[in-house]
């Protein structure tokens, strides 16, 4: 540590692993080469198979009775079919993946000479589209650590139940895509260990700055990795003038560092909860569960749930994967019919950084309508705002562009999906249509913060942020 001060401790300490690449257990490129000789060693074989749910030879199947494709113990996911109406016209219609449970995403952090890592997993998911990505120490859904299918235990699962007994950074609800799952949540959390822990060969201890560093290269630090760090509370603190003092020299860009500490929080959330606040008295929007069988656009065509329209399809997996829980399995997975673009525009405004956000609504929205990034455009979007089409105009002309990169999305459930995910720098002055707000990070950090605020695609936007 080279700081010695009391108080705010950890959240200093997280910030100059922010602002750390340097890590003397495990470099960088050590990180990478482990990861590719993992990927060359590690046995998988993924494809998928036209398969019958009306008359099953396997563990799925589709239930009549409730209308649903399920497995034969009614556990860990089923996949209904979902209708939006507005004053009695159906105006969407698809299948949905109902999994009433939470599961943890969790890290656990540790302060190793004076700096603070992070034991991060090379985890394989069946739908990943590389294989191994970078994953939280442990990831597992509630049928997971309670051993529902039959599996090992998650490795280190103990240290958070009992979490208690250590310091706790991040605890948070948050949710997953809700344009797929129907009010999925997950507990993200982050607790601070002291015990002496034993490393399997699957984990490494990372430095947050090196987390960050590695997401530049496509698909390879997973989803639940990125929600979970855009969670930390940078901006909860009251920090002294000398503790400031310190944290503003581990920054590259002082707007940034005045986005987080004097940002103009009081006055944005007032404005954001009020607009969101009217759209969930007002809408008049209806969300019902059906049978799959009655969507009258979808159907099932060699093995496979499709419709003209939809986005994605549901696909049926035989999967086998070297050191799971559980190593040989078959389930539905979710084929994107194509990829999404999700962007974020920030500026400069008194030499602070502020974001652009707007709201938005998804069928699967646990409380109806949340934060999302300045752009979120799916794949058969065909409606543009004058924001889309500036992004759109920005990327053509390759103009401002801080990051652009593959993340790809929950492997879990999802078969090879990788979206475009682009942060880019404007001067933009225009009148702002409805829905659309200006924020610097301290807002949205505080946001967070909040269950079911901020989506899942503005957090992995902010969760890519370098000091």
């Amino acid at each position: 540590m080279k700081y010695n001060i009391n108080g705010n401790l950890t959240l200093v300490r997280l910030i100059e692993s922010w602002a750390t690449t340097d890590n003397p257990f495990n470099s960088t490129d050590d990180l990478l080469q482990w990861v590719r000789q993992k990927n060359k060693d590690t046995i998988v074989k993924i494809k998928k198979i036209n398969y019958n749910y009306m008359e099953p030879e396997g563990e799925w199947l589709y239930d009549y009775s409730e209308g649903w494709i399920r497995n034969k113990n009614k556990s860990f996911f089923q996949i209904k079919g979902l209708v939006k109406q507005i004053d009695g016209k159906i105006v969407q219609e698809q299948p949905i993946i109902i999994q009433n449970e939470i599961g943890y995403l969790g890290i656990i952090a540790k302060v190793i000479d004076g700096m603070m890592y992070f034991l991060m997993q090379a985890k394989i998911e069946p739908g990943n589209i590389n294989k191994i990505q970078i994953s939280p120490t442990i990831q597992a859904t509630k049928s997971n650590f309670l051993q529902a299918h039959g599996g090992q235990t998650p490795a280190y699962l103990e240290y958070f139940s009992k979490k208690k007994n250590y310091e706790i950074i991040v605890d948070q609800i948050q949710s997953e895509q809700s344009s797929r799952f129907m009010g999925k949540r997950n507990r993200n959390i982050i607790i601070v260990v002291d015990d002496e822990i034993e490393v399997y060969t699957s984990y490494r201890w990372m430095t947050l700055g090196q987390i960050k560093q590695l997401m530049a290269y496509d698909n390879l630090v997973n989803m639940d990795t990125r929600t979970v760090i855009s969670c930390i509370p940078f901006s909860l603190r009251d920090f002294t003038y000398k503790e400031l003092t310190y944290i503003k020299g581990l920054f590259r860009r002082e707007s940034f560092f005045n986005s987080i500490f004097f940002g103009n929080s009081g006055n944005q959330i007032n404005k954001i909860y009020q607009y969101i606040n009217e759209i969930k008295m007002l809408d008049k929007s209806k969300i019902e569960l059906v049978e799959l069988h009655k969507l009258s656009l979808w159907k099932f065509v060699d093995g496979e749930y499709v419709s003209e329209n939809g986005e994605f399809k549901i696909v049926y997996c035989d999967i086998e994967i070297e050191g799971r829980e559980v190593r040989k399995w078959q389930q539905p997975l979710l084929e994107a019919t194509g990829q999404s673009i999700f962007g974020l525009f920030y500026r400069i405004v008194d030499n602070k950084m502020e974001f652009l956000v707007h709201t938005k609504s998804e069928v699967g929205c646990f409380d109806k309508i949340e934060l999302g990034p300045s752009v979120q455009l799916g794949p058969k979007d065909k409606e543009l705002s004058i924001i889309d089409k500036f992004f759109l105009e920005n990327i053509r002309k390759n103009k401002n562009i801080d990051f652009s990169g593959l993340f790809s999305e929950e492997g879990g459930r999802f078969y090879q999906e990788q979206n475009k995910n682009i942060l880019i720098k404007v001067d933009y002055n225009i009148k702002l249509p409805d829905g659309y707000f200006w924020a610097d990070f301290q807002t949205l950090n505080i946001l967070i913060q909040f269950n079911n605020c901020l989506n899942i695609q503005l957090r992995n936007l902010l969760s890519i942020l370098k000091l």
